[in-house]
């Protein structure tokens, strides 16, 4: 691998993460001439929790918004060579990086970037993991939505708990994901449903509930309400009742419980050619997003309605 001196160009994951739309999609890092190499070489990997502590503190000191170009082209160099260290001897490093992301401070710009660093020279389940609940805690201003919902997505295919990290997605309003190779684009709804089904059981219901017995947001409401139907299990159908017969709630939230309710009583009228029990069906379902595509979408839907209409039918 060339030296930093010599100013190479790379491209690595974290640009994507770390790098809002506005800035560069995958920005390309070039050793910035103000950045002294000898400099930087001489501090040494960290050797001991504290030292990589301080580390962490002073490099991670910023939100990629708030940065000038210049400001900008420094710290990606500085992160650049954080990640050759770390690389270096990852039995050193692993054991220091674990500890700096659980205890990293909620929104600090290290759970972005450590998140992925940690996935990059780690692929074990507990690894996995910790990189999943680190990015439940990020700033999502400082992470470009796409590649948020893709690595959370890709760990949920894992048959990791994302649950948090899922549910984070309904803290910003803004959240939209581009799949430009199927003209497509996954709005709050349909990128939690996404993330929600992926995983392998369906524990995240209840963490829902929580969450939308806490949210004011509408928006934010209506997308659990929508994750309810898609979910199909009693816990679910008795939360959207619930919220149906709530009059605190938005009329709009009550609407979208109250008619996925009385879908859920017609659906045992008609056929869907959809085989397989219940369980089967929702295991292909989980398998059918492992695409992110608008056919994928579509079959999902005709699943969902298949397993509503077979347990309205009281069919396992």
């Amino acid at each position: 691998m060339p030296g930093l001196q010599d100013g190479f160009v790379r491209v690595r994951t974290w640009k994507r993460m770390g790098f809002e739309a506005g800035w560069l999609s995958v920005a390309i890092t070039v050793l910035s001439p103000g950045i002294d190499a000898q400099q930087l070489k001489s501090r040494g990997m960290p050797q001991t929790q504290a030292e990589m502590h301080q580390r962490v503190q002073a490099l991670y000191d910023f939100h990629p918004l708030q940065l000038s170009d210049g400001e900008r082209s420094k710290k990606s160099a500085e992160m650049d060579y954080f990640w050759t260290e770390m690389k270096g001897d990852t039995s050193k490093s692993l054991p220091l990086l674990r500890v700096e992301l659980r205890e990293a401070p909620q929104g600090s710009f290290f759970l972005t970037d450590g998140s992925e660093l940690l996935l990059s020279l780690s692929t074990i389940p507990e690894d996995k993991q910790l990189a999943a609940d680190a990015l439940a805690r990020t700033n999502l201003r400082d992470t470009e939505s796409g590649t948020y919902f893709f690595t959370v997505h890709d760990l949920a295919c894992a048959g990791v708990d994302v649950t948090a990290a899922a549910l984070h997605i309904l803290d910003d309003s803004r959240f939209l994901v581009s799949v430009p190779q199927h003209a497509m684009t996954l709005d709050q709804n349909s990128a939690l449903m996404y993330v929600l089904l992926s995983m392998k059981d369906d524990r995240w219901v209840k963490a829902a509930a929580e969450r939308f017995a806490q949210e004011n947001n509408v928006n934010a409401k209506r997308a659990l309400v929508a994750a309810f139907d898609y979910a199909q299990t009693d816990e679910a159908d008795a939360e959207l009742k619930r919220i149906a017969a709530d009059a605190s709630q938005p009329d709009a939230v009550r609407k979208d419980a109250r008619e996925f309710v009385e879908e859920a009583g017609k659906s045992v009228k008609g056929g869907l050619q959809v085989k397989g029990t219940v369980a089967e069906i929702r295991e292909q379902r989980r398998k059918r997003l492992r695409s992110v595509s608008d056919e994928a979408i579509f079959d999902v839907q005709w699943m969902t309605k298949r397993m509503a209409q077979m347990r309205a039918k009281g069919m396992n």
